[in-house]
């Protein structure tokens, strides 16, 4: 019986770990996810269509871009983990060892951390965001405030945005996806997500 146990609950935990990884072969539009341990893995969807662009130009430029990035930092911060193009869509996968390493390299600025770690980073936390089970549940800043331990993401370019463990509450502009995806195409603000 023990044995049985044992082997049911394996099978669970494989299937729990399957539902949050980030297969990029499943990935519909570019999605950014962000672990448990603060790294984060951008999966970008492009349509390529036009015949100016050189798919393996443009894998070289990257790998290029990674390697000169990763010899400044002295550590290896970001890798290409996929590339591939099918058709006219592209897709690319890259993994990030941190937020700072994400934003230096990408451009865009990324927060993962506690509530009170970006206040302290003087972020505005004077947003509106929504309860994922109850639309009728809608905090702000001050209810922000006496959250502070609680895990926040906030993204700054329209993108999905995944999280590894269930997102709470997250930008009323945005449309939730699933308990742990959330869509920010639409976001005209950075996209907030409580988790």
């Amino acid at each position: 019986m023990k044995k049985v146990l044992i082997l049911m609950l394996s099978v669970l935990l494989v299937i729990l770990c399957a539902c949050n990884a980030q297969k990029p072969e499943e990935i519909g539009s570019t999605t950014i996810y962000f672990a448990n341990d603060g790294s984060i893995t951008a999966t970008y969807v492009e349509d390529f269509s036009q015949p100016q662009y050189d798919m393996e130009e443009l894998r070289t430029m990257t790998e290029e871009g990674i390697a000169a990035y990763n010899t400044t930092a002295g550590a290896d911060k970001i890798a290409m983990t996929y590339f591939e193009v099918e058709g006219n869509i592209a897709k690319m996968q890259l993994t990030f060892t941190d937020a700072a390493a994400y934003s230096d390299y990408i451009g865009e600025d990324v927060f993962v951390g506690t509530i009170v770690e970006a206040l302290e980073a003087d972020y505005d936390l004077d947003v509106s965001l929504v309860n994922v089970t109850n639309s009728e549940d809608v905090i702000g800043e001050h209810e922000l405030l006496t959250m502070q331990e609680s895990k926040i993401v906030i993204v700054e370019d329209q993108v999905h945005v995944r999280t590894e463990s269930k997102i709470v509450y997250m930008s009323s502009d945005a449309k939730y996806i699933d308990e742990y995806e959330v869509d920010g195409f639409e976001n005209p603000d950075a996209t907030v997500i409580i988790y």
